[in-house]
């Protein structure tokens, strides 16, 4: 009898002591987990940024012990490389991983200390919980999915923000190079960043007339790309990337207003205001686009460009499809070279 009630004992320590420890444990690691992801999403290069990501931690909402207690004495640390870590973010143009600690709790035993009786001294009072995760800015530099299917030029392809400002009108779609009735195209017919000169030269000449779309040439892949961030290709920094001629204006009209009316905000024309107002649901109008160098032919992909559709695409084939320029796609560190990052745990 007494063998058997020392195995049982130890039995029913084993199912309640140790799963509430390995409770713990994943309570504390989904902790980790979402704070570091969350802080990691907010560094921008600028202190306010390291401050923001900080927020982000003390804020979690998320608890231990049955989601009943709030973690406390939690560490924050950042990063350049990963390998010093400071917690005040002494250098946040470069900052780009955050590492978060929530220190030991306590788990109390209480089926396994019967068995002190048999064994005084044999089973801990408690068993210590902890947890750490490490999240950060990996910078990619291809895509196999959602990317669109157009590569407006850059005006500079060495510059930061490739010659644009945040805000300008920038070309997905070049229009014909003349209009039907046969006058010359107007310069108004262009997107506002190009409504100059040379732009004006080039499309009279020729030289833009249909371009825009990468890759693809039949109108239902690009309805696809645009609709649906379907994509039958990879594009990579440094790749050459076909610039494919061809009427297609009704499909990619028709597909760039559908994608805008797949957002919960689709006739919002202020950025700030979107992004500010937005619901959890996706941001459909802010999508992704290669930028390539048009100088040096063939066209070559010198970085990838958050872009802010508009609500609306004019159908007039003469026309420039257009969208507005946000910023280099490495966001949130804005230091990472023309590539797009992505927030991802490490550890």
């Amino acid at each position: 009898m007494g063998v058997s009630v020392a195995v049982l004992l130890g039995m029913v320590g084993l199912a309640v002591d140790l799963g509430r420890t390995f409770i713990a444990r994943n309570e504390a690691q989904a902790f980790t987990d979402a704070a570091a992801l969350a802080a990691a999403s907010k560094l921008n290069g600028t202190a306010a940024g390291v401050t923001a990501a900080q927020a982000q931690v003390t804020n979690s909402v998320n608890k231990w012990n049955f989601a009943t207690q709030s973690f406390s004495s939690v560490t924050t640390e950042f990063s350049v490389d990963k390998v010093t870590w400071t917690n005040a973010g002494a250098s946040p143009s470069n900052v780009k991983w955050v590492r978060v600690i929530a220190p030991s709790n306590s788990v109390t035993m209480t089926a396994l200390r019967g068995l002190n009786a048999l064994h005084p001294g044999a089973i801990p009072n408690s068993i210590a919980v902890a947890a750490r995760s490490i999240a950060g800015v990996t910078l990619a530099t291809s895509f196999g999915q959602g990317v669109f299917p157009f590569a407006p030029i850059a005006h500079s392809p060495t510059g930061p923000n490739f010659g644009y400002e945040k805000g300008d009108e920038l070309t997905l779609l070049w229009p014909a190079g003349t209009l039907d009735n046969g006058h010359a195209q107007k310069r108004e017919n262009l997107c506002e960043s190009d409504q100059t000169d040379e732009a004006l030269a080039a499309v009279q000449a020729g030289s833009h007339a249909e371009r825009g779309y990468i890759m693809e040439t039949s109108a239902a892949s690009l309805s696809a790309a645009i609709e649906d961030d379907h994509m039958d290709y990879t594009v990579a920094l440094g790749q050459v990337v076909d610039r494919t001629p061809g009427v297609k204006t009704s499909v990619v009209y028709g597909s760039l207003n559908e994608r805008s009316d797949q957002d919960s905000m689709p006739n919002e024309t202020d950025y700030e205001d979107y992004i500010a107002n937005h619901d959890a649901s996706p941001l459909r109008r802010l999508v992704i686009v290669p930028i390539v160098d048009q100088a040096a032919a063939p066209s070559t992909v010198v970085g990838f460009v958050y872009v802010f559709l508009p609500p609306n695409q004019p159908h007039n084939p003469n026309k420039s499809k257009c969208a507005m320029y946000i910023g280099p796609a490495d966001a949130p560190a804005g230091n990472l070279a023309n590539g797009a990052n992505t927030i991802r745990l490490v550890e």
